[in-house]
């Protein structure tokens, strides 16, 4: 049975209505609101990385919380905006909410000095897109939907710079999850590892 969250809460509000998360659907049922996700997520991945996608000339937080807004906007009155409570998942927990904010400034200066460069070598970018996510995955900063975000974030950088979207799935799950663990505790070099093998050159027509 899929639980009512991803993550545990240690605030008494955290958004919960009848065991799931209070949704502008009024959905009760936790498999319709996965469902429902889903085929928002499979929108807003054609929504910025389809035929049409306008990429943007500036990669920054701000465009992160555009993404997360067209993703969940339709069913959540926080899509886009930092989370207010405070969450984990197992033994990990992740940033202060009353930090969130300053990690995230923090963040933008580290995203700045990393971006991956059309001219870097394939080692660079994998190494560079593996610490962006790590380091986003730390400060996990929605209430919900933070993995979905971030990779679509990391798939933006990647087609801009002459590259397919990232295929996630040729790594396991538990690969992926370890490296998210060990990125955590800053060691990007698992994560490196997921994106390399999943990270192909698009071919030029």
């Amino acid at each position: 049975m899929a639980a009512p969250s991803r993550y545990s809460s240690t605030a008494g509000e955290a958004g919960m209505e009848d065991g799931v998360l209070k949704n502008k659907l009024s959905i009760k049922d936790q498999a319709k609101l996965e469902n429902t996700e889903a085929i928002l997520y499979l929108d807003a991945k054609e929504y910025f990385l389809g035929p049409n996608a306008a990429i943007p000339k500036v990669i920054d937080v701000s465009f992160l919380l555009k993404i997360h807004y067209y993703f969940l906007e339709p069913l959540y009155v926080w899509a886009g905006k930092i989370r207010t409570v405070n969450i984990s998942k197992g033994d990990a927990m992740f940033c202060s909410a009353n930090f969130i904010g300053s990690a995230l400034a923090d963040f933008d200066r580290i995203l700045r000095q990393n971006i991956p460069s059309i001219d870097d070598t394939k080692k660079q970018i994998t190494d560079k897109l593996a610490l962006i996510h790590c380091e986003l995955n730390a400060i996990h900063p929605f209430r919900e939907g933070n993995g979905r975000t971030i990779r679509l974030f990391l798939d933006v950088i990647a087609t801009r710079i002459g590259y397919q979207q990232i295929a996630w799935k040729k790594s396991s799950q538990r690969a992926y999850i370890e490296a998210c663990i060990v990125g955590m505790k800053q060691d990007y070099r698992p994560m490196s590892r997921v994106i390399q093998i999943s990270l192909t050159k698009r071919r030029r027509t």
